[in-house]
């Protein structure tokens, strides 16, 4: 099967059509790797790789019997809190709010809101718009500039960076991480190179976790 139009959401794509079951642990977690299994044998230099922890998680949800009585959409819902959610998105803006002196609060986590929230029908919460329940919830109270908006990134320059002001501080912690005995030299350098000739199959996301694991290690020498 050949990608039409390649990129990291054409290649998931394909690994889910191709897949040999359609439950949530086995398709949810592809949705949620940063690289493709047969990137990370080749990073690696091996053709064993551990298990995926998100299946992991999925796998031990699905041991709980009211897990699996809940509407699709909710049970996708408690694997993004129990995966991206609590261990990137909470994490990360716990870690810089608190550098700057900030208390962060999340209203939509309170856990009477997400009990009710679980309970709601797939068929009232399908996705036909960008948070379709939070915005019928306050349609009256908004402007329609708000409501009929087109969904909107938050997206800061990376790529330009790592390929401009930041491109030397990358390459040297990438040079550091492929002479460590964890991983395959040909592959981070090319996979480095890929990126900066515009790979779409090697976007910033996929090139900065080895930046900054590289960092990590040189800041606690570890070889």
């Amino acid at each position: 099967m050949q990608l039409y139009r390649p990129g990291i959401p054409s290649a998931k794509t394909k690994e889910i059509l191709t897949a040999d079951y359609y439950d949530l642990k086995h398709l949810y977690p592809i949705f949620r790797k940063v690289l493709l299994d047969d990137r990370v044998a080749e990073l690696l230099g091996t053709s064993s790789l551990k298990p995926n922890r998100v299946k992991e998680i999925v796998d031990a949800l699905e041991q709980y019997h009211d897990f699996g009585a809940l509407p699709s959409l909710s049970r996708i819902g408690i694997s993004e809190m129990q995966s991206y959610m609590q261990n990137v998105l909470l994490r990360d803006t716990d870690q810089m709010s608190m550098a700057h002196a900030l208390e962060v609060r999340v209203p939509f986590l309170d856990h009477r809101l997400v009990e009710y929230a679980m309970f709601i029908s797939d068929q009232v919460k399908f996705p036909t718009s960008p948070k379709k329940v939070l915005i019928d919830s306050f349609r009256d109270l908004l402007p329609s500039e708000i409501v009929d908006r087109p969904k909107m990134g938050f997206v800061l320059p990376w790529e330009h960076w790592m390929k401009h002001e930041l491109k030397s501080f990358c390459e040297e912690r990438l040079v550091l991480l492929s002479e460590t005995e964890y991983f395959n030299r040909k592959a981070v350098m090319d996979m480095w190179q890929r990126f900066l000739k515009g790979d779409p199959m090697t976007t910033w996301s996929r090139i900065w976790p080895l930046v900054t694991l590289a960092d990590w290690m040189k800041t606690n020498r570890i070889a």
